[in-house]
């Protein structure tokens, strides 16, 4: 009995010095480790912010679909929670009333939340009822600025999203641009994650 008891402890304490590891096992069967935005991947992943499809895949150049983009945030906002950072009017999911019409969608809870914290518009059903909709940039950086101004990052008064984002968040294209209304691949989400956590709640 006690021999087995430290065979446990032992597989357990390797299991949390491996934590890492098995998430960059997970991500990389789909991201090669040269890639340039490895580490801001890896780090939203461990967290939880972002995760992977169901054959373990990631799929870094596929575009963000929109219920993807809202449970990031939504993930994101419980992680700036867990570091001591709170919105005023956070809204717990399970209060949820799902009377859209669309309340099977597994997006729908992180959509709820997001409209009843005042951080993305509570627009009629016909616009959102694409959950799984392809989006641009613009659509992040909405809801990144919207989130800045909610925790006192940045005023109210600053617009546009494009500019009220600054210069450090989003992924600046090869030609010097950021191409607001060009659509979102994964791995840009990530890395635009990471950075909006890397300013608002910086780790010493």
């Amino acid at each position: 009995m006690q021999k087995l008891a430290v065979i446990t402890a032992l597989v357990a304490t390797l299991a949390l010095g491996c934590e890492g590891v098995w998430a960059q096992d997970y991500i990389t069967q789909t991201v090669p480790q040269t890639a340039p935005y490895m580490h801001d991947l890896e780090k939203m992943y461990v967290l939880g912010v972002i995760e992977g499809y169901r054959d373990d895949t990631f799929r870094p150049d596929q575009i963000t679909e929109r219920a993807e983009l809202w449970v990031a945030f939504n993930r994101f906002i419980d992680v700036c929670r867990s570091r001591g950072l709170e919105l005023q009017d956070d809204y717990k999911p399970y209060l949820a009333t799902y009377g859209r019409g669309v309340r099977d969608h597994w997006g729908m809870e992180a959509w709820e939340r997001l409209t009843k914290t005042y951080l993305a518009d509570d627009r009629p059903v016909p616009i959102v009822m694409d959950f799984d909709e392809e989006v641009n940039r613009i659509e992040f950086a909405e809801l990144a600025v919207a989130l800045m101004r909610g925790y006192g990052a940045i005023p109210y008064t600053m617009t546009p999203a494009e500019v009220a984002i600054g210069e450090d968040i989003m992924v600046r294209q090869p030609d010097g641009y950021f191409h607001f209304q060009s659509q979102m691949p994964r791995w840009e989400m990530a890395v635009a994650l990471s950075r909006l956590l890397d300013t608002l709640v910086p780790m010493n």
